[in-house]
């Protein structure tokens, strides 16, 4: 009994994830993304100062291996 309780409970879970999910892309759809906040805005700006400190890293890993 105990472990079909359990893969109730997993794909109760799961099905609970996907629809939360669901509702919140919908929020994105319709209100757009949240403003950066100034720790958003502050960590842009260190990432900026260490790629031109150093030019050769990729800080961001975006950019191909050289």
């Amino acid at each position: 009994m105990a472990p079909v309780v359990r893969l109730f409970w997993c794909l109760f879970d799961a099905v609970d994830y996907a629809i939360m999910s669901a509702r919140l892309r919908l929020v994105d759809m319709v209100c757009g993304p949240e403003p950066p906040t100034p720790a958003d805005r502050q960590r842009e700006i260190e990432k900026e100062r260490l790629q031109r400190a150093f030019p050769s890293i990729d800080i961001d890993r975006e950019r191909s291996n050289r």
